[in-house]
């Protein structure tokens, strides 16, 4: 004997509340909420990168971004389901809408997007340092997967597309622990040039920050048509840099003031005819 056909009853989600104003402020709950959520996860995630993976910040930047998109994304699609809305037909109408951008035309933006990724995996700079990037100079301040943004000495902001950046020659001044300090200076032809390249060395020994190893030298840079130019060149810490070579030219020209060394300028000779 069959046995009748007994119906199973289900359970929709999206009839479970029927009431639209619940709904909505379940969906608002859930961004709320959510996004707080992937806040604190993508704090937690950067956090781990740099202090116990070691990754580079400026790189760990990059993958925390990507992975509070995809965390975002899934947020506002638990939020249209208590909308009651097709997730799938949204899925859909995103991938056509993002596909149609593309084709549109997004090249400017995948090129930066793409630089983005490789300044971050060779590690051409990182938060804080000091670069010069696309004629631009200044402080790493943040980065995108867009753009670098730099902060001037005077306190000014730059903008640099990544494509830009990665285009063009980029100069880091932070990356290595000590720095050359080069510093010409001018002496006249009656000078003995022993004593020139002698005081600037005594120069050099008097200045703090200014390291023994390697050894400060001078090099005959130049002859001019009204003096001759010596080249002091010595090594410091890149972190103390700007300090110790202010220091450096300031007893740099005390010692050849003390030893009676001119520092000639340009002089021309101008003959009045008489008629």
């Amino acid at each position: 004997m069959l046995e009748p056909d007994i119906p199973i009853p289900t359970i929709n989600i999206y009839n479970v509340i029927e009431n639209p104003i619940e709904n909505i402020t379940l969906a608002i709950i859930t961004l709320i909420l959510g996004s707080i959520i992937v806040y604190f996860i993508g704090k937690k995630i950067s956090s781990y990168g740099v202090n116990s993976v070691r990754i580079p910040r400026l790189m760990m930047v990059h993958i925390t971004n990507a992975i509070k998109f995809f965390l975002y994304l899934v947020v506002i699609l638990i939020a249209l389901a208590f909308l009651d809305e097709d997730i799938e037909a949204v899925i859909i109408s995103v991938s056509a809408l993002v596909t149609f951008i593309l084709g549109f035309g997004m090249k400017d933006t995948i090129n930066n997007m793409a630089s983005g990724v490789w300044i971050a995996s060779s590690r051409a700079y990182d938060i804080d340092d000091e670069v010069t990037i696309a004629g631009h100079h200044g402080y790493v301040t943040q980065m995108n997967m867009m753009a670098t943004e730099l902060r001037k000495v005077d306190n000014t902001r730059i903008i640099v597309p990544n494509g830009n950046a990665w285009n063009n020659p980029i100069v880091n001044v932070s990356k290595m622990p000590t720095r050359m300090i080069v510093m010409s200076y001018q002496v006249a032809y009656t000078t003995t040039i022993s004593n020139a390249i002698e005081v600037a060395l005594n120069a050099a020994s008097k200045t703090r920050g200014i390291h023994a190893e390697p050894e400060p030298y001078v090099r005959f840079r130049e002859i001019s048509e009204y003096s001759i130019t010596l080249q002091l060149r010595a090594w410091t810490d890149t972190d103390g840099y700007y300090p110790t070579e202010s220091e450096l030219k300031r007893t740099l020209f005390a010692e050849l003031t003390n030893a009676g060394i001119q520092i000639p300028y340009p002089m021309m000779d101008v003959n009045v005819a008489q008629r």
